[in-house]
């Protein structure tokens, strides 16, 4: 058995992502050091980005979160990409799903915004604060609500 396929290996990596996550994210006090623990816990980052304090990304499936060129993520948003749980019960063999989020080059994700699986917000997208988005949000928008959805085309 492979070092990576140990049990006790898996279950101590997923603790260090998860409590790494929960900590360093809302202590570490500069952006480019919480992008650094993002990278390092598996999430896809590109350059430029800035990350505000308390953002928490999903820490059962960071590979499946991208975060393009140039992006800003403001303090307290949520980024989901899965819904699963260990109970037992009907609701948990029908929603076991795990989908990638993708946040385009460009985009602001405003404050205390939740992200669900699946989700794709495109290129030089605005997400107004308090947003939930469960879907695709298109290129140059200003997008906002719960459910998110379009508001108005964006000019540069």
């Amino acid at each position: 058995m492979a070092i990576t396929e140990n049990p006790l290996c898996l279950l101590f990596n997923a603790a260090f992502r998860r409590y790494s996550l929960m900590i360093g994210m809302n202590i570490i006090p500069l952006s480019s050091l919480r992008i650094y623990l993002l990278r390092l816990t598996g999430v896809r980052v590109g350059t430029g980005c800035y990350i505000g304090f308390n953002v928490m990304p999903d820490t059962n499936y960071p590979e499946l979160i991208s975060i393009g060129d140039n992006v800003t993520i403001s303090h307290n948003c949520v980024i989901i990409a899965h819904t699963q749980t260990p109970a037992r019960s009907r609701l948990s063999t029908l929603y076991q799903h795990k989908n990638p989020v993708h946040i385009g080059n460009g985009s602001w994700i405003g404050m205390n915004s939740i992200i669900l699986p699946g989700a794709v917000i495109s290129d030089h997208c605005f997400i107004g604060a308090g947003s939930v988005v469960t879907s695709n949000m298109p290129t140059m928008y200003l997008c906002a609500g719960n459910p998110c959805k379009p508001v108005k085309p964006l000019s540069l």
